[in-house]
């Protein structure tokens, strides 16, 4: 007989699923990865969605816990009422107009709720990271590109097509790189861990760094060229805050991302680059500050997110039968 209540969250990626399971107030059980395709036809990656719920649930049910939901963070635009992805995502060639949440709640009888990844990492820092406590959040995660969410007013903001927030393609050079979304000059392309991998391979004359750790250990070991690199990268996404703090006026200002990790140096030199472009009233009082919860941003806020869906979907319900 099961004693605890218990949640599951999935973090759909390029490479790797990240999920676990967790209790309401974001104490983990247990968290795992697997490998993925982002190339393999839709049928293929929902079935390694299910296996990592499926393995979820297993551990869930030895240790006595419950699950009451599964959520499912996911790249792409997301339909939240129905758990539909729409439309493509440009880095999953086969992962589009896919079901998630009715084809996985026919194969593991479960609530299941999806929502955009970068939406749910937000949310994860909002209920159990450097977020808690707040109620107008905005959270960038450099990346691949520049993933972020918005929480205004305790509340996910996701525009009136499910395709708000998407931060990473704001531009910022109207006659800057051309996009992959389409667009010109979008942020992500100046500001994201693979632009630092691109610049100091053009800067160093072909030299390769295997990641933005190895940039971030050169740095403070002296090197000229990942200096330059760090420079630049500081005064890239200082641009993209300074102007989305003018935007929206947050109270606290989140970047992840692994060279987030670095050490407390690089996000002082980001708020003393933004310090000298947002306008001073927008600035006032806003913090900007590292997230706590690194790689289980995802799929903590993946579990969080159904289980509020979940409890606001029982109160709809309540007060229908009510009335």
């Amino acid at each position: 007989m099961s004693d605890r209540s218990g949640l599951i969250g999935l973090d759909l990626g390029g490479t790797n699923i990240k999920y676990g399971v967790c209790l309401p107030d974001g104490t983990i059980i247990d968290e795992f990865i697997r490998q993925t395709n982002k190339d393999a036809p839709a049928e293929v990656i929902l079935n390694d969605l299910e296996s990592a719920a499926r393995q979820a649930l297993d551990v869930a049910r030895q240790k006595g816990i419950a699950i009451q939901t599964i959520g499912v963070g996911t790249p792409g635009s997301v339909d939240v009422g129905r758990g539909y992805l729409k439309g493509s995502t440009p880095n999953f060639k086969s992962w589009k107009d896919v079901p998630i949440k009715e084809i996985l709640e026919r194969t593991l009888q479960l609530p299941v709720y999806v929502d955009n990844d970068a939406n749910v990492m937000a949310f994860g820092e909002y209920r159990f990271g450097a977020g808690r406590g707040y109620q107008t959040i905005i959270s960038i995660t450099l990346g691949t590109g520049i993933g972020g969410g918005i929480i205004l007013n305790g509340k996910l903001f996701r525009g009136h097509n499910f395709a708000g927030g998407e931060l990473g393609h704001m531009s910022i050079s109207y006659r800057g790189r051309k996009c992959r979304c389409g667009g010109t000059g979008c942020w992500e392309l100046y500001a994201s861990a693979t632009s630092m991998l691109e610049n100091f391979r053009r800067w160093s004359k072909g030299r390769e760094a295997s990641s933005t750790r190895e940039i971030v250990d050169l740095y403070e070991q002296g090197d000229p060229v990942a200096r330059r690199v760090i420079e630049t990268e500081v005064a890239m996404v200082a641009v993209g805050v300074a102007s989305i703090i003018n935007i929206f006026n947050p109270e606290i200002f989140i970047i992840g991302g692994g060279v987030s990790e670095a050490g407390d140096w690089f996000i002082d030199m980001i708020r003393q680059r933004v310090q000298q472009s947002a306008m001073e009233q927008s600035l006032l009082g806003v913090k900007i500050v590292r997230a706590e919860l690194g790689n289980k941003a995802g799929w903590l806020g993946a579990a969080a997110f159904a289980r509020e869906e979940w409890l606001n979907h029982l109160n709809a319900e309540n007060t229908r039968l009510l009335t």
